[in-house]
């Protein structure tokens, strides 16, 4: 490609780069996210144009720069909502059908394998953190409940002393199952 071309458009993907790293640290998810896509996709097309060493490089590292910039949209936090307590205004996860479905299928089937079969268990899900790998209480149908850490999925010994507050409303094995799957 023609060098000053080339320059060009190496300019206009780092602007854009500039202009989506402002939009994360504004926690703009969905602008972000399509900026990143359109930008993506040039990056693509000049891609084949680079003629030499010192312009594959350069769009190497450019490549090299979106991917960071793609890892920090995809931890910008969505679907949450404020609510008051003490301590300042933390924000807690509400959970449905389509947010369950967004985590991990490996994290999904442990739940599920949890659950023991029990096909009328219910699992809420922890309101706090982040949303990727949240803890969880099993109410099986003889009436026990077992809290669960997210990331290891091993048994609480006590459930936690914040109860009911910090968890989702139920959801039936059989949904679990459903959105797992679905994957």
């Amino acid at each position: 490609m023609e060098p000053n071309k080339f320059r060009e458009s190496r300019i206009s993907i780092n602007r854009m780069y500039e202009k989506i790293d402002e939009l994360i640290e504004a926690k703009a998810f969905e602008e972000s996210q399509n900026r990143f896509e359109k930008v993506s996709a040039d990056l693509e097309a000049l891609r084949p144009e680079a003629e030499g060493e010192i312009q594959k490089r350069s769009v190497k590292n450019l490549g090299m720069r979106l991917n960071n910039l793609d890892s920090r949209i995809r931890k910008l936090k969505t679907k949450r909502t404020s609510t008051s307590r003490k301590g300042g205004g933390k924000s807690s996860i509400t959970w449905d059908e389509e947010r369950v479905a967004e985590l991990a299928k490996s994290y999904l089937s442990k739940v599920v394998s949890n659950m023991q079969g029990d096909a009328e268990a219910m699992v809420k899900l922890g309101t706090t953190g982040k949303g990727i790998r949240p803890n969880y209480r099993i109410e099986y149908s003889d009436g026990r409940m077992q809290g669960f850490t997210g990331s290891g999925h091993k048994p609480q010994k006590e459930l936690p002393s914040s109860g009911e507050k910090n968890l989702s409303d139920p959801f039936p094995c059989q949904v679990i199952t459903a959105i797992l799957e679905g994957k």
